[in-house]
């Protein structure tokens, strides 16, 4: 089957009317499509496809709404990047600390090299080694990397190695530990090991999303986050592959309670911003969704 073809800006316009979407305002919606990409616009209208049909939309399906639809992811991605940016910096200091403190105290105080010394000595190997390598040749001239290279002859303590890490080989690092040293992490943020891993992976995904402006609303999440079979059952309306469970999973990686308080507040005004278009139900959001997120404020 051959590709489809390109469409022009006008052919596009003409291609949603086709597909019965209303277009007051068709210099707007030209504009719009000047600066998203179609297919990207076309997945905050999934709601509204006709049942078993792929192609039309329910009559009464308003361009403008999608449009805000896209609006308010964009907004949701900023106001979770800086949180999720704080729990970032806050597991590299817990990881780099708890594992040194364990293993690299006595000369020369480079366990962390020493593949031994993690449970999955694969995943340990094509981090530390290989995707630290990459990441020392992309910021070769980072003074921080100049002065080990330099100095050290390319070794660097964990520390500073964990600044060099993404988010996601940072999760996979802790992941690649022993337990002894998993847990003493855990304990130090607020968890046991199991939700640990577990939380740094959805908060991981979640990050990658956010930075390369994955769509949030009507969205699939995996892995399920964990958090907690008596949580769930209180709360029976909160699913766990939901954007509200990995809401409800930062919130509990925060530091501290202001952090916590701040993002509440944000998220539930934006929700109330975009109330006429939003469905709380595609973001996992239950009805007292506002109850659930200030009873984690603790």
């Amino acid at each position: 089957m051959e590709l489809k073809k390109p469409m022009s800006l006008d052919e596009q316009i003409q291609q949603l009317v086709s597909h019965r979407m209303e277009i007051a305002d068709k210099d707007h919606a030209k504009q719009v499509l000047s600066e998203v990409n179609y297919y990207r616009l076309s997945g905050y209208a999934l709601q509204f496809r006709e049942k078993g049909n792929s192609e039309y939309y329910v009559p009464g399906t308003e361009f403008m709404k999608v449009w805000r639809l896209h609006q308010f992811d964009s907004e949701l991605h900023s106001l979770l990047k800086p949180y999720l940016d704080i729990v970032e910096l806050y597991a590299r200091k817990q990881i780099a600390y708890g594992f040194s403190m364990s293993k690299c105290q006595h000369p020369p105080h480079d366990q962390h090299y020493n593949s031994s010394n993690y449970y999955n000595k694969d995943s340990h190997n094509s981090i530390i080694i290989a995707s630290l390598n990459r990441e020392k040749l992309n910021n070769k001239d980072a003074l921080f990397v100049v002065h080990h290279t330099e100095k050290y002859e390319g070794k660097m303590p964990l520390w500073v190695i964990v600044e060099l890490l993404s988010f996601t080989n940072l999760s996979k690092l802790y992941s690649a530990m022993y337990y002894s040293e998993q847990d003493v992490i855990a304990k130090s943020m607020g968890a046991t090991t199991r939700t640990l891993k577990n939380h740094l992976h959805c908060l991981a995904n979640l990050r990658n999303k956010v930075a390369h402006a994955g769509r949030l609303y009507n969205a699939a999440y995996n892995p399920p986050a964990i958090l907690g079979q008596r949580f769930l059952q209180r709360y029976p309306d909160i699913k766990s592959d939901t954007l509200f469970a990995y809401v409800l999973t930062l919130m509990r990686r925060l530091p501290n309670i202001e952090n916590k308080s701040m993002l509440a507040v944000a998220l539930i005004n934006l929700v109330i911003q975009y109330s006429d278009c939003i469905q709380l139900h595609l973001l996992g959001f239950p009805p007292n969704y506002f109850q659930q997120l200030c009873g984690e404020i603790k």
